[in-house]
Order: structure tokens, then C-alpha cells, then sequence
């Protein structure tokens, strides 16, 4: 019961109800006002009839005159009955029944009433002839005020249900249909969509007429906001769109240039790996073609029959000697290939393990001493023996490269001397300290906080992608849970300082 029509409602009809029910109940006391008054007057009437008929009959003794006098007053809805006492033992009484006829009263059983009046019966003024009772009710009174009564109520609940259904009717067409027409309105510039336009219909009154004006106004202003802002909100969408679809071909570039560049350092690691192994491995294919083609001889010798003892000897001579050279060559290239194969693996695999890391930074030089045998940089590993890792090895190969080549890259002229060391001291709690320094021509200032920007180079036009350190850096924090600083001064040389975790974190990624 919240809405303004059913409080509007409630507050009619109370308002009514109090107003009619004032009126009724001031339109019932006049009636009983006059009711009063009627029976105030018909006492003083009876009174003033029965002084002037009554003593003669009483004096005459004439009792049919009496009784007609007395029959007379009973027709009076007041009067009850009448009761006529006198000297020398006269009394005579009349009632009204209950049914409406009238009979002789008794002395001893007067009828029910609520008052009763004593006159005296005076003859000519001055004789006393005795007294008349007169019994009187205000049963008809009652009744006539209760019917009375009823009628008001049944008229104020009548009059007051009329103007009710009159008012509501009145404020329904002029006040709450045209308040309907504007909360629709108002609803449906809630919905507007762009370009629409909704206008209230113009109204014949005049306060309505300004207020359908300001809302056609406001709706229209909505509408025309509602369209600039779709339309921006389409631009919005579009530029969006086209700013998703350029990062997401931003990353999967730089995905793509991370994975090159794993690649490539892989591609490198193989390059190197095989022309370690070639000679030994063209030795041993030499051999072993010498080998396959002197037995496919000696075979066809056997089977014809035609072989002879010298010719068995010679054959069992060069099979020696091809098997020696097969074994020897095929060993040298296993141990090539042993030196490379961890390193590999670990380039190329996620796994976690448990290693020796000076041992391991042993194989990280010798997988690059391909590209290292081209140059006159020196590497000095200060590592002390036995220090054990619980981490990921393939990530600290390629930091340990990317740094090296980075160092080589950036920090020497082609056919320049120099050296780089790395160190690794033990820390406390279950830490270690890796540093790479080199004594190249060292990074600017203007540089060195930049260094570890994706595409960020110096030299991308001869090898340099911008890519190295960047994944040195997410590889250290990431993936082995660490830390890394790079101190430089220019002319001295660089130095990047790893802080690492002898066991790296479960959740690093």
C-alpha cells in the first residue's frame, strides 16, 4: 500500500467518512433535539387539554366522558395510559396494550413506562377533585431515533461511497491516467534505443500541458545522448577490438621471436655438435664401407668355392683393422656426443633434477666451444666442487648462454682479447651467488636500465634481437625463483649478479 492513488484513496474515504459521519451525526442530534422538544410540548399539552376537559366530567361523575376524554389522550404514541382518582372512592383508568387497543387499567398493574406525571383535577380553579397519573414512554422516541439513526448512517455510507466513485473517477481521468501516460513514457525513454524518439501526445489541460513538454523534452535530449553514445560506444568496441587483435599479434610475435631465439641457441648447439663429430664419424663411415665391401668380396669367394687361405688372412687383416678404427672413432664421438647430450636435453625439456652445478656449467662451456673456438675471449669458472642444486637445469643453460653470447655480442669487437669469469659462491640459507663478468667495453648509463626490455638492442642489424636478457630475466625470477642485478661502468666491463635458491620453488613458472 505504498503507491500514491491507494494512500490518495485511504485519505478520501477517511476524510469523507469523517466529514459525512460529522454531518450525520449533527443531522441526528437535531433530530433528537426535536424529539425532545415534541415530547416537552406534548406534556405541556396534555397537561393544558386535561386541566380544561377533564375536571367538568370529573365533577358531573359523568364516566363517558371520562373515558372518552381519557381514549382521546391514548392516541397520543406518549402516552401509555392515564389513571383518574377522586373523592368518594372514584378511579378510572384507561392503557394501551401492547397490540394498540386500549382497556381499562387497574390500579395494581400500571403498564410500563419511563415517566409519570401527577395532576391535580381543579373545578373552576379552586376545587380539588382529586388527581390524574399519566404514564408515559419514550419507546416510540427510541425507536423513531433508531430508525433515525439508521437512516443517517445508511446516508453517509451512500453519499460517502458516491463521492468516493465520483472522486476517484475524476482523479483517475485528470490525475492518475495522465501520471500513467508519463510513467510510460518515462519507462519507455528508460528503454529508448538509439536512434528511436517517443513523444508524449499534447494534453488539454494546461499543467499537464507543460509537463508533457518538459518530459518530450528530456526524452528527446536522452535520445539524442543515447545515439551519441551508442555511436561512441560502437567506436569504443571497434578500437578495442582492433587494440586486442594488435596485442594479441604483439604476443604471439614475441612468442614467436622467444621461441626463434631458444631455437636458434639450440640450432647452434647442434651446428656445434656436429662438426665436433664429423671426422670421427666420417672415419668410422669410411671404415665401415671398406669394411662391408671387402666382406661382400670374400662372401661371394666362399659361396663359388674360390677362396683361398692368403686370401682369407688378408681379409681377416682388414677386418681388424677396420673394426679398430670403427671402435676408436665411434668412442671419440660418443664422448663428443656425451658432453653435449645433458645440455641438450635440458634446452629442450622442462624436467627438474638434481645436478652438480660446477659439473654442469663444465658441460654448458664445452656445448659452446664451437662458437667460443672462433674467438679470443677467455671463460675462467670459479665454482666450488660438489655444490648441489635441486632446480631446473635447462634454465640455467640458457641463462648461462644467453649471457656468454651476450657478453661476446655486446662486449668485444670482432678479434678483441678479454676474459670472462664466472663465479659461484655458496650463501646462507640454501643460496647461491652466480656472477658473469666480463672485461668488455661495459654499457652506458643511458642504456643499463633498459637492457632487460623486450626488442631492447644496440646491435640489431648484426645479430642482436633484443630478446637475450629479456628472457634471462624472466627465466631467473619465473622459472628459477632468483634475482639478478647488472652492474657496469664503460671501458671496465659488466658484471650480472644472480641470487638463486639451491632448490627452487615448487610454484615458480
Amino acid at each position: 500500500m505504498s503507491s500514491i492513488k491507494s494512500r490518495l484513496a485511504i485519505w478520501i474515504i477517511s476524510v469523507l467518512s469523517v466529514v459525512m459521519g460529522l454531518t450525520g451525526f449533527l443531522s441526528y442530534e437535531a433530530a433528537r433535539d426535536a424529539e425532545e422538544r415534541d415530547y416537552l410540548l406534548l406534556k405541556q399539552g396534555l397537561q393544558e387539554r386535561l386541566a380544561l376537559s377533564l375536571p367538568h366530567g370529573v365533577w358531573q361523575l359523568d364516566d363517558q366522558f371520562i373515558r372518552l376524554t381519557l381514549d382521546a389522550e391514548l392516541k397520543s404514541a406518549a402516552v401509555v395510559g392515564l389513571m383518574v382518582e377522586g373523592d368518594a372512592g372514584l378511579f378510572f383508568g384507561r392503557m394501551r396494550s401492547a397490540d394498540g387497543r386500549i382497556t381499562s387499567l387497574a390500579r395494581a398493574a400500571p403498564p410500563a413506562h419511563d415517566e409519570t406525571l401527577l395532576l391535580p383535577i381543579l373545578y373552576q380553579q379552586r376545587n380539588n377533585l382529586g388527581q390524574i397519573t399519566v404514564y408515559l414512554s419514550r419507546d416510540k422516541i427510541t425507536t423513531r431515533l433508531a430508525h433515525e439513526l439508521t437512516r443517517q448512517i445508511v446516508q453517509v455510507l451512500l453519499i460517502n461511497l458516491l463521492l468516493f466513485i465520483i472522486l476517484i473517477a475524476g482523479l483517475k481521468r485528470y490525475v492518475f491516467s495522465p501520471l500513467r501516460e508519463l510513467q510510460q513514457a518515462l519507462y519507455g525513454a528508460a528503454r529508448l534505443e538509439a536512434e528511436a524518439d517517443l513523444q508524449l501526445p499534447k494534453s488539454r489541460f494546461s499543467e499537464y500541458a507543460e509537463l508533457v513538454g518538459g518530459v518530450n523534452l528530456i526524452i528527446h535530449k536522452i535520445s539524442r545522448e543515447l545515439g551519441l553514445r551508442r555511436d561512441a560506444e560502437r567506436t569504443a568496441i571497434a578500437e578495442k577490438e582492433r587494440a586486442e587483435v594488435a596485442y594479441r599479434q604483439l604476443l604471439d610475435t614475441q612468442n614467436t621471436l622467444v621461441e626463434t631465439e631458444k631455437l636458434a641457441s639450440l640450432g647452434s648447439l647442434v651446428a656445434g655438435v656436429a662438426h665436433e663429430i664429423n671426422t670421427p664419424v666420417g672415419i668410422t663411415l669410411t671404415a665401415a664401407s671398406h669394411l662391408a665391401l671387402i666382406t661382400g668380396q670374400v662372401g661371394q669367394q666362399f659361396q663359388s668355392g674360390q677362396i683361398r687361405k692368403s686370401e682369407l688372412e688378408r681379409y681377416l687383416d682388414d677386418a681388424r683393422e677396420s673394426t679398430a678404427l670403427i671402435l676408436s672413432n665411434t668412442e671419440r664421438a660418443a664422448n663428443l656426443i656425451q658432453s653435449f647430450k645433458q645440455v641438450a636435453v635440458d634446452q629442450t625439456s622442462e624436467a627438474r633434477r638434481q645436478f652438480d652445478i660446477a659439473h654442469y656449467i663444465g658441460e654448458i662451456i664445452t656445448s659452446l666451444r664451437p662458437k667460443l673456438r672462433h674467438s679470443k675471449v677467455v671463460i675462467d669458472v670459479d665454482c666450488p666442487p660438489e655444490l648441489q642444486m635441486d632446480s631446473y637445469p635447462g634454465a640455467l643453460s640458457q641463462v648461462l648462454t644467453n649471457l656468454l653470447m651476450n657478453a661476446l655480442l655486446h662486449g668485444y669487437d670482432d678479434g678483441a682479447d678479454g676474459s670472462i669469469q664466472i663465479r659461484v659462491d655458496a650463501m646462507a640459507e640454501q643460496k647461491i651467488r652466480l656472477s658473469v663478468t666480463d672485461d668488455g667495453k661495459g654499457i652506458p648509463p643511458e642504456n643499463l636500465k633498459r637492457i632487460f626490455e623486450p626488442f631492447f638492442t644496440t646491435r640489431r642489424g648484426n645479430g642482436g634481437s633484443g630478446l637475450g636478457l629479456h628472457i634471462v630475466f624472466n627465466i631467473v625470477f619465473k622459472r628459477l625463483g632468483g634475482t639478478i642485478r647488472v652492474d657496469s661502468t664503460v671501458g671496465e666491463g659488466t658484471s650480472f649478479i644472480l641470487v638463486l635458491p639451491c632448490t627452487a620453488p615448487e610454484t615458480a613458472n
